[in-house]
């Protein structure tokens, strides 16, 4: 895990574990929206591409199924769900977090939202 240093400083902040865990519940709210959304689009777009498929023409998988498969989105609520199991069971009521961990458990800046990003139906659900 990488730490977040400004200068010489290590950066480190203790959090009220409650708080913790309803901005982790916040935020996995607001993620299982966003991927209900888009993979609603996404089943949309399978349903058409399905339908439009002459099965006995294939001699090959589709490519319209493997555009899809390609862009199927992805859900992360298992993530949040494992450090909300962790974090409502500890005994402290603070928690020590680094910098590192403060921008993904506080500010919802994981390494996987660039990939997100990039989903073709994610970056319809987040125009919106």
């Amino acid at each position: 895990m990488r730490n977040t240093y400004y200068g010489d400083l290590k950066i480190e902040i203790t959090v009220n574990r409650k708080e913790l865990i309803e901005r982790l519940r916040k935020n996995r709210e607001k993620h299982q929206q966003e991927f209900e959304q888009a993979i609603l689009l996404w089943q949309h777009d399978l349903a058409i591409s399905i339908a439009q498929i002459d099965a006995t023409r294939q001699v090959f998988f589709p490519k319209a199924l493997e555009r899809l498969q390609n862009n199927c989105p992805v859900s992360y609520l298992s993530e949040y769900d494992d450090l909300i199991d962790m974090f409502g069971m500890g005994v402290k009521d603070e928690i020590l977090l680094e910098g590192e961990a403060f921008r993904k458990f506080c500010r919802d800046e994981w390494d996987w939202k660039s990939t997100l990003a990039r989903n073709q139906y994610y970056k319809q659900v987040l125009r919106n």
